[in-house]
Order: structure tokens, then C-alpha cells, then sequence
């Protein structure tokens, strides 16, 4: 009995520090667990088990398996009751701060985009305010800028639109001022018109639009100014052309009534006398017709519905041609028309029929203006440098006053003291440049002196853009 009980004692005695030993390092590893973060620690677990196993083994009795089973679930249990609270607990925390972060991170980018959409938008705005011709200034109730574009700079300079300051306001008058108090109390959304002037070194113009963008104590509103130069000194020439337009149909149908009427009532009974009173309204019938068809193809020009129809032109030929159906006239005058040059080469994309209206329209102005017995020539010459065909018109007669040259191919102009010498309807050059440059993108040109004769002169490009001589 004692010999058996002693093994039994020994077996007892290896278990209790095996337990120990193995609580002792359950605890180090859960510590370094807890250091580290690492997971359920099944090494730990399996200590006690492998040392009860190897304690039974040794001695190989059913008592020492026994207390080798119950060491092994002792060993883990002991296990999971000491690392379950921690290991919950270092996962409850690192999950609550990596999901603070997640929601930092997320709020941050959020933030960010909204901010630079916010920052894109405002860009996109101001570039396309800055890209209207109108100037646009956004004021709030105490006249006070809080934006400005860049016509507005343009129109009313940097300093006037500083903001927050009421130099722009102050720079457009009271009108616009009251204006702008008028639509921040109204609650209808209403729109004013004002019709002022900028003062300055020069006076300019302008017709401002007032607009609320908002309503209330801190409203604003939009302020657009717009320059009406342009449109003024077009009204100013619509109706001088009117008034133009008038005498210059009034003279010929004046000079009509009057020989047609005292033919009407046998006033006039010699026949050479009624040849003549015959030759005056045939005279001043032709000039009219020509007067209006030339007033009907300059408005066709100039709002784009006329066109050209473009071929290979040799103006060369083209002017030879002009140069004998003036001859007559010519001959009748005892002036000397020739050509003086034609270069070889010189062909040009252009609408034939229009050249030659300008040609002859040139021929004629010459001859017109060039006292009996003096001389009219005509070059054609080809410019490599500037790749165009020019066609020039010299004569020896009146010249032309160096104050009438900016003026000469205006609508219905006639230089002074020239009418008395020739008739005319001011409309003939007009028509040329017209012709030349904006069906032809060409230019068109006079050199003179006032009594020293002048040179007429055109040049066309050899090639259209977009478009090549065939």
C-alpha cells in the first residue's frame, strides 16, 4: 500500500507544478498578448494538456490518466477565462479607433472635393463672366461692389471697381442708384432700364440694366453696363445715308418732273428742243437706275447675302477688255487710254463679272475727272512677295485734297468742287471696296495729290482662303 501510494503522491506533486508552471505562462502570454494584439493564444492553451499526457505516460496507471484528463481541460479552461476578456477587449478598441479613423478619413475627402467643386465652379463663373462683352457688377444694398468683370475694369478701371467700395455706383450716377434701391425693395423680382452717360475724359454712353440676385436686408444685385458707341454711331450713319439716300434720288426725279411736264403742256415745240428735253431724262433716268442698283448691291454686300462666284481670272485680259470699251469715251474727250503694263501671270481666283465692274468703275472716275487732251493708263502687275494680282489706274488729271483721302470711299462722299466737273453718285468707290474686300478679301487704295493726278489701285489675292484658282 505504502509502495503504491508513493507514486501516487510523486504523480500528484509533478501535476500541481505542472499546473503552476503552466498558469505562469498562460499569464506571460497573455500579457504579451495584450503588448502585441495578437489573437486567441492556443499555444499557451496546449501546455497543460502535453504535460498531464507526459505524466501519465511515465507512470501508466488509470489513476494518473485520469488526473491527466482533468489536468487538460483544467488547462483549458483556465485559457479562455483568462484570454477572452482581453482579447474582446483589445478588439472592441481597435475596432472603435480604426472606424473613428475611417469616418476622419472619409469626412476629410469629403470636405476636400466639395471644396475644390466649390473652387471649380467659381472659376467656371468668373471665367464666363469675364468672357461677356457687357460689363457685369454684383452690388449689395449699400452700394457697395462685391464683384466685378473684366469689361467692367475695362469700362470703369480697377480703381472704380475695388471691392467694397461704391466708386462704381458713384461712377454711373444716381439714376442707376436709385434704380438699384428700387428693385432690392420691390418684391416682384422687378427690372430697371437706365439710359446715362460715364463721365470721364470723354463721354460715353451706355444703357445699364439693374437686376435683383437676392431680396432682404443683405440683398444684392447685378448691375450690367453696356457701351452703346457702336450702336449709336451706326444709327448716326443709317441716317445720314437716309438723308443722303434722299437728295441724291431727289436731284434726278427733280430734273424728270420738271422736263416732263413742260413736254406734257407743249411749253416746248422745236424738235431739236424736245430732242434735248428727250436726251435730259434719258440722262437722268440712267443715272437714277444706276444710283439705286448701286445703293441695292452695296446692301447686298454688307449683309452678307451677295456672294461671289470664283474663277480663274486673267486680269491681264480682264482689263485689255475695259481698256477698249472705253475707247469712245475716251475718244470723244481726247484722252489717252492705254495699257501700260501687263505682267505675265496674272490669273487670280475671282468672280470675273465683279473685277470688271470695279475696272471699269475706276476707268471711268478717270476719265471723268481728267481734263480733255490728258492721259489714263492702266497696269497689271503681280506681287510675289504679298502672293496677289494688283491692278492700277493712273491719270493726270485734278488730284485729289489730302484732307479728302481718309473720306474718299465713303458712302455718297464727293470732293469738293469736283461736282461742278462731273456728276456723279458717290456711291461708285464705296461699291469697289465693298466688291474688293469683303467678297474678295482684298484691298483697295488711292494715292494723290490735289492737282497732280491720282493712282487707283486694287489688289486681289491669287488664291482665296479655302478656295484655289483652277
Amino acid at each position: 500500500m505504502i509502495a503504491a501510494s508513493r507514486p501516487r503522491r510523486n504523480l500528484i506533486i509533478r501535476t500541481r507544478m505542472t499546473i503552476q508552471q503552466t498558469t505562469e505562462s498562460i499569464t506571460a502570454a497573455r500579457d504579451a498578448r495584450r503588448a502585441i494584439g495578437l489573437g486567441f493564444p492556443w499555444g499557451a492553451a496546449c501546455v497543460v494538456p502535453v504535460a498531464a499526457a507526459i505524466g501519465g505516460w511515465i507512470n501508466e496507471t488509470p489513476s494518473s490518466w485520469l488526473i491527466a484528463a482533468a489536468a487538460a481541460a483544467a488547462g483549458v479552461l483556465m485559457t479562455a477565462w483568462w484570454c477572452r476578456p482581453a482579447h474582446v477587449v483589445v478588439n472592441a478598441s481597435t475596432a472603435a479607433t480604426a472606424a473613428t479613423l475611417q469616418r476622419r478619413v472619409h469626412t476629410d475627402a469629403h470636405e476636400a472635393l466639395l471644396r475644390n467643386a466649390i473652387e471649380l465652379r467659381a472659376e467656371e463663373r468668373t471665367a464666363l463672366l469675364d468672357a461677356l462683352g457687357d460689363a457685369v457688377i454684383l452690388v449689395n444694398s449699400h452700394r457697395e461692389t462685391l464683384f466685378a468683370n473684366r469689361a467692367a475694369r475695362a469700362l470703369l478701371g480697377d480703381v472704380c471697381t475695388i471691392s467694397g467700395t461704391c466708386a462704381a455706383v458713384d461712377a454711373l450716377g444716381g439714376q442707376v442708384h436709385r434704380a438699384i434701391q428700387g428693385v432690392l425693395s420691390a418684391q416682384g423680382g422687378e427690372r430697371r432700364r437706365v439710359e446715362c452717360e460715364l463721365r470721364g475724359d470723354e463721354s460715353i454712353p451706355v444703357v445699364v440694366f439693374v437686376v435683383p440676385v437676392s431680396s432682404g436686408r443683405d440683398g444684392c444685385a447685378a448691375v450690367i453696363v453696356r457701351d452703346v458707341r457702336t450702336e449709336r454711331e451706326a444709327d448716326r450713319m443709317k441716317s445720314d445715308f437716309v438723308a443722303k439716300a434722299s437728295h441724291e434720288l431727289r436731284t434726278p426725279l427733280s430734273a424728270l418732273r420738271a422736263y416732263a411736264e413742260m413736254l406734257a403742256d407743249g411749253e416746248v415745240s422745236d424738235e431739236v428742243q424736245r430732242a434735248e428735253f428727250a436726251r435730259i431724262i434719258l440722262s437722268e433716268s440712267t443715272r437714277l437706275s444706276e444710283l439705286v442698283d448701286r445703293m441695292l448691291d452695296i446692301g447686298r454686300i454688307e449683309s452678307g447675302m451677295a456672294r461671289a462666284c470664283h474663277e480663274s481670272v486673267d486680269f491681264a485680259v480682264l482689263a485689255g477688255e475695259c481698256v477698249n470699251e472705253q475707247q469712245s469715251e475716251a475718244a470723244r474727250r481726247r484722252i489717252t487710254l492705254r495699257m501700260a503694263r501687263a505682267s505675265s501671270g496674272s490669273h487670280a481666283s475671282a468672280d470675273r463679272a465683279l473685277m470688271k465692274q470695279v475696272v471699269l468703275n475706276l476707268l471711268s472716275n478717270a476719265l471723268k475727272y481728267t481734263p480733255d487732251g490728258g492721259a489714263v493708263t492702266v497696269e497689271v502687275d503681280v506681287d510675289n512677295l504679298a502672293r496677289a494680282v494688283v491692278v492700277s489706274v493712273r491719270d493726270n488729271g485734278l488730284g485729289i485734297p489730302k484732307h479728302a483721302l481718309p473720306r474718299l470711299f465713303g458712302k455718297f462722299y464727293r470732293v469738293e468742287n469736283h461736282e461742278r466737273v462731273a456728276k456723279g453718285t458717290g456711291l461708285g468707290l464705296n461699291l469697289c471696296r465693298n466688291i474688293v474686300e469683303a467678297l474678295h478679301g482684298g484691298q483697295i487704295g488711292v494715292e494723290s495729290e490735289a492737282d497732280n493726278g491720282s493712282r487707283f489701285w486694287f489688289a486681289i489675292p491669287i488664291e482665296q482662303a479655302g478656295r484655289k484658282a483652277a
